[in-house]
């Protein structure tokens, strides 16, 4: 089969790679039809160090991707809610089902978790066909009132969106602030104002991006301008529930300055070793620090209703449209931020 493949950092090609095969007899074969870069691909794209990983030293090449939809083509013999023929979507990872912590529903923290496309333990979907453990945990028939993209963003931005946000406990009527308006952040923005929110600030250093949240309805700032202006359109108060989606250092310094005293700050953005959280600030401040990756399963049955009422359209986060032939340069542009980037989507 073709699929984008790692080979070093800054070195993703399309290329042949072995078909996969049932692993077990839970799992199942997609054929992928459409797939998206994450704004955490980067770091292993770069060569950062993700979780135990390194990916600046020497790996086997491995198909790279955890957001992908696409139709099952071959099913194990233990799979009961999935059948030949049925679109679905997939979680970014494949819990186990079986540990203390699936069991209590939060399969994020799963002993045995495997995130699709980070090494040759479980290649990722960028690919025309891909194995997937735990199918029936793992995968999502898509709906009625799911388009392609929702499809897609299903798989982890809107699920990690709705995660984190919530986890600030907004209220309707509370003030909220997202940091960072990738396409998590953004959807953060509509989540916001769709659970209630009365202002939102959305900050982020890119126009295009503060436009969009402008669009929505939110008080779209500057990192530069964020503080002053927050503290004064808030009386000195600041504000009760920051999102902080990007995982930069500025970034989470910036979360923790304008989170007013005895507020509630979540924080998503995947961070590289040396960021640290402003501990002083947080104790002066009585802050409750919520941080975590999203269980992207337990997600579902929140938005999609969102999705198919309407509440929530999640419109134009798609910036660009290419075929996975061209993922080695889609990766570039994504990576260079070039021509307004916010997310792409490559087909099949």
């Amino acid at each position: 089969m073709k699929a984008l493949v790692f080979n070093g950092p800054r070195d993703v090609r399309y290329e042949n790679y072995p078909d996969p095969e049932l692993a077990t007899d839970n799992s199942v074969i997609v054929k992928v039809e459409r797939c998206s870069i994450c704004g955490s691909d980067l770091h292993m794209y770069h060569g950062d160090n993700v979780g135990t990983a390194n990916y600046s030293e020497g790996v086997d090449p491995f198909c790279v991707g955890h957001e992908f939809a696409g139709e099952i083509v071959e099913v194990g013999k233990s799979v009961h809610r999935h059948k030949v023929g049925q679109k679905v979507l997939a979680s970014g990872g494949a819990p186990c089902g079986r540990c203390k912590h699936c069991l209590s529903g939060h399969t994020q923290l799963c002993e045995h978790w495997t995130a699709f496309g980070l090494s040759t333990r479980l290649n990722g979907g960028q690919a025309e066909f891909v194995n997937v453990p735990m199918a029936d945990l793992t995968l999502q028939p898509i709906p009625e009132g799911v388009s392609d993209e929702h499809s897609i963003l299903l798989t982890d931005a809107m699920c990690t969106a709705y995660f984190g946000l919530t986890r600030t406990n907004m209220q309707p009527g509370d003030t909220v602030a997202v940091v960072g308006l990738g396409p998590i952040g953004l959807i953060g923005v509509e989540l916001a104002f769709a659970l209630g929110a009365a202002n939102v600030f959305a900050i982020d250093p890119v126009a295009n991006r503060r436009a969009h949240a402008a669009g929505l309805g939110a008080t779209a700032l500057e990192p530069s301008q964020a503080l002053p202006i927050i503290m004064d359109r808030t009386r000195g108060a600041g504000v009760p529930r920051v999102f902080e989606a990007s995982g930069a250092k500025s970034a989470v310094e910036l979360a923790i300055k304008i989170a007013g005293r005895g507020s509630t700050a979540s924080f998503i953005g995947l961070p590289q070793p040396d960021v640290q959280l402003p501990m002083l600030k947080v104790l002066y401040k009585d802050i409750t620090i919520r941080a975590g990756v999203a269980s992207v399963i337990d997600q579902w049955p929140h938005l999609i209703p969102l999705l198919q009422h309407g509440r929530l359209k999640a419109e134009g986060l798609f910036s660009h449209h290419m075929s996975l032939s061209e993922g080695t340069e889609a990766y570039r542009i994504f990576d260079a931020r070039e021509d307004d980037v916010v997310k792409i989507m490559m087909t099949l």
